[in-house]
């Protein structure tokens, strides 16, 4: 079982009905512009949305869902090094999603 499955397996239990669920997809800082993601935003956004979507699919009720696409605005760790270089490794830690779980 993966781990999103086993968050959903987690919040779909009745201890947690009373929580809203948030996804947030992000990207790394490299431009994206393919007919599928115009834009680093629709990239991430469908990061949010695919996870989104396996939660309600788990049972999971729609209403305590969010999905929020942050593009490459918040990285986790830098994307570049001092003088300007890609850094893949930190790159690669960017590209996510983060699910955060709150009272309602």
């Amino acid at each position: 079982m993966g781990a999103l499955q086993r968050i959903a397996v987690t919040v779909a239990d009745p201890a947690f009905h009373g929580f809203e669920i948030e996804v947030q997809g992000h990207t790394d800082d490299t431009p994206i512009n393919t007919p599928q993601f115009p834009s680093n935003w629709e990239l991430s956004a469908a990061r949010a949305s695919a996870a989104v979507r396996m939660f309600i699919t788990a049972g999971i009720e729609p209403p305590r869902l969010k999905s929020v696409g942050l593009a490459e605005v918040a990285p986790k760790v830098p994307n570049r090094d001092m003088n300007g270089n890609p850094m893949p490794t930190n790159q690669s830690i960017n590209r996510r999603i983060l699910v955060s779980v709150h009272p309602r």
